[in-house]
């Protein structure tokens, strides 16, 4: 079965864990990668580093010195989100992942988070930035669109795909959806024909049978796991377990 590369890295595991602020702390990460967990992603970091002296802040900067290390960076600002890039490269980070996913009103409202995707060109101009700004491999997480009527994520995956993004992972909702109704893996299908880097289908992955049908069925190289990890992270083992056997 075929492994994810993101950069250098070969995952160990096609099952990744998705970051979650308050919930992928390192206690809980380094959970999920004892039970097989291919990758785990920090909490979400605000892109001005200025403001990363808080308790908070520090602990969503721990790390495992043993583990895969992505961080999880989030913004509006193209100079500013490189230079968190840089700060975080420069800490130790394998991976810098931009957060262009979350639907939370206190991301959104300041134009960032899954806001973004209704700014193609501002997209650009951020996925540019950071990746110029490090020699680490950057990630993107995103959702299907705006809304239900503006389903652009085909659109935002070429673009990552050209501005040197080394892998995508998608939430099959739209911003406006946020955690409401079923995810549409056809639209995460889609993106998979579209692009030549590796998706992850996010979103009610909730089994190892539900996952393997959502890999059959988006044509995926991975799976991405969040809400079904919580109190549940043997999740991994077992989806494994049933993918290969």
């Amino acid at each position: 079965m075929a492994m994810i590369r993101i950069g250098p890295h070969k995952l160990p595991a096609r099952a990744v864990l998705a970051p979650m602020a308050g919930i992928t702390d390192l206690p809980f990460r380094q959970l999920c990668l004892q039970f097989g967990a291919g990758l785990t992603v920090s909490e979400m970091l605000i892109s001005n580093s200025d403001l990363w002296h808080t308790r908070k802040s520090h602990l969503r900067l721990a790390k495992d010195d043993d583990a895969l290390r992505s961080v999880q960076i989030a913004g509006a600002e193209p100079a500013m989100m490189a230079d968190a890039a840089r700060r975080c490269a420069d800490d130790g980070a394998h991976i810098i992942d931009i957060n262009m996913g979350c639907p939370a009103k206190k991301v959104c409202k300041r134009a960032a988070g899954s806001a973004l995707l209704a700014d193609p060109d501002l997209v650009a101009r951020i996925l540019d930035a950071v990746v110029a700004a490090v020699d680490v491999p950057v990630t993107l997480k995103i959702r299907t669109g705006p809304d239900r009527d503006h389903r652009n994520a085909v659109e935002i995956a070429r673009i990552a795909e050209a501005a040197g993004i080394q892998a995508l992972a998608i939430h099959g909702r739209t911003r406006a959806d946020k955690f409401n109704g079923d995810a549409e893996y056809d639209s995460i299908a889609r993106v998979v024909a579209a692009v030549n880097i590796p998706v992850m289908a996010n979103g009610d992955v909730d089994s190892p049978e539900k996952a393997k049908r959502v890999l059959e069925s988006t044509g995926a190289g991975g799976i991405m796991i969040g809400r079904a990890a919580q109190g549940n992270p043997w999740i991994f083992r077992d989806t494994l377990h049933y993918l290969e056997h």
